[in-house]
């Protein structure tokens, strides 16, 4: 099992979703500056049904791209 802090809103899924995303975009970058606000974000969305996700343009699969859009922006992998 992966290891995560212990003060994370995360599930070990969750947590799996947004390292995973940064290793595959990040090219050694390692954003732990405001990880804990992004964290809290991301445990926010993944909480919202689907619908309300898609009103607000948003896709389960692109969370952890949108909350990391300001450090990797579309097009950019």
């Amino acid at each position: 099992m992966p290891c995560r802090p212990a003060n994370s809103l995360l599930s070990p899924g969750q947590s799996h979703k947004l390292d995973w995303f940064i290793a595959s975009r990040g090219l050694g970058y390692n954003p732990t500056h405001g990880r804990a606000a992004r964290e809290a974000e991301f445990a926010r969305l993944d909480a919202l049904p689907d619908g309300a996700l898609a009103c607000m343009g948003l896709s389960r699969a692109g969370l952890a791209a949108h909350v990391y859009r300001d450090l990797f922006p579309k097009g950019v992998s």
